[in-house]
């Protein structure tokens, strides 16, 4: 990192996302890390974001300053009352720090325009493909405003390759894109030093024995979680010793709501007789504790930017059976550290289980391969450092080129 571009200090940086913890959010977890490993590289972060729960108006976490700005409670003007704090919190605070990094599209708008006002580099990191700036989804008005303010950043980063090519289609010139993926910490996500260590977290989450299949995420339809459940169920009579973990919450209207999501997974695995082969855990911080003891990843969610889950397993070691989507192209290379499946396909997922369960071997290799590319490749210290390169070239006026 060169901080003379900067005229020899560490640039400041605010970080502006709608959700942020305990709010949980894919972007908002991967915004949270990145800050953490900014402070550690001298790199000042502090982070706005919306009053969404009781919690302070300011408070610090993880050594992270964080602002809660009051919003409408819910409705149409809930992100149009956040702009508005959002613009009034940019302009008082604006001696606090140096660049703006949105995290997400359109709950920031208007963060472009004020950044010019401010003479503050902007940047944007889109948070999720095929929907952030699928602008003609959004309504023939708010389309139309959230493109206006979408095309007034200074710097676009694309964290996947659909999402560089996104935002082409969108106009944008190559020179203000830059690639940039999300990053995992390899530190914390990392596999067993034993199988012993696997099988005591094992006994330590009440899991038997037996190959733990797993996925994490929120318990949506996004998710594919049915999917999960009704290859699970396939496989289960010729694996019967395998157990399926389900870590991460789900809606609470689902919780009421016999007819809904979690209501339909719960009744087909009553009609498969295999509810004491499955756990909900529902929410858990002990992300990596959980991967660790897994045996096999199983993520074929329909729509991603860049998973943060994803690369967590593969941090783990683990080897991972996922959708050929956006971002999961990006990490996986079909057959060498993971597969890459037809997220429609029940069966072309349970053959992939199948074979993965029944093959030690390729297990081995699969999650193998998986930890070498994220080690190569995915480290969240790498991200970071790209990242301060991207704020001290804008900051000094030079190109966002491929060197970040």
């Amino acid at each position: 990192m060169n901080s003379d571009l900067n005229g020899g200090k560490s640039p400041r940086a605010c970080m502006v996302s709608f959700y942020y913890a305990p709010e949980y959010s894919g972007s908002a977890i991967q915004a949270g890390n990145l800050c953490r490993h900014l402070n550690r590289m001298g790199v000042e972060t502090i982070v706005v974001t919306a009053m969404l729960s009781s919690r302070l108006p300011e408070e610090a976490i993880d050594g992270i300053k964080v602002f809660r700005l009051k919003v409408l409670k819910s409705g149409d003007f809930q992100i149009p009352s956040f702009w508005l704090a959002l613009c009034w919190f940019l302009i008082r605070k604006r001696k606090e720090f140096d660049v703006i990094h949105a995290h997400g599209t359109l709950q920031h708008g208007p963060v472009g325009i004020i950044g010019r006002l401010l003479g503050k580099p902007t940047f944007l990191k889109v948070a999720m493909a095929n929907s952030d700036i699928a602008f003609h989804r959004h309504g023939r008005i708010w389309g139309r405003v959230n493109k206006f303010f979408f095309l007034r950043f200074d710097r676009y980063i694309a964290t996947s390759e659909q999402i560089r090519r996104e935002y082409l289609s969108k106009g944008l010139p190559p020179e203000v894109i830059v690639r940039i993926p999300n990053g995992v910490d390899t530190d914390r996500f990392r596999p067993c030093g034993s199988s012993k260590e696997k099988e005591d977290l094992k006994k330590s989450f009440g899991f038997p024995a037996g190959p733990l299949i797993m996925f994490c995420g929120v318990i949506i339809p996004r998710k594919n979680v049915e999917l999960i459940v009704r290859v699970f169920c396939q496989i289960h009579k010729d694996h019967p010793t395998t157990h399926l973990a389900l870590v991460g919450p789900w809606p609470k209207e689902d919780e009421t709501n016999p007819g809904g999501y979690m209501g339909n997974l719960h009744r087909l695995l009553r009609e498969a007789g295999l509810q004491d082969h499955v756990t909900f855990t529902g929410y858990r911080d002990c992300v990596d504790l959980y991967l660790r003891a897994a045996d096999v990843f199983f993520f074929p969610s329909k729509q991603e930017g860049m998973p943060n889950v994803l690369l967590e397993a593969m941090s783990c070691g683990l080897p991972c059976i996922v959708s050929r989507i956006s971002g999961t192209e990006d990490l996986i290379d079909d057959g060498v550290n993971g597969m890459l499946l037809d997220p429609e396909s029940v069966e072309e997922f349970a053959g992939a289980l199948r074979a993965i369960l029944g093959d030690p071997g390729l297990r081995h290799q699969l999650g193998n391969n998986a930890r070498t590319s994220i080690m190569e490749q995915f480290a969240l210290s790498r991200t970071a450092g790209r990242i301060t390169s991207l704020y001290l070239h804008s900051l000094s006026g030079e190109s966002p080129s491929e060197r970040t």
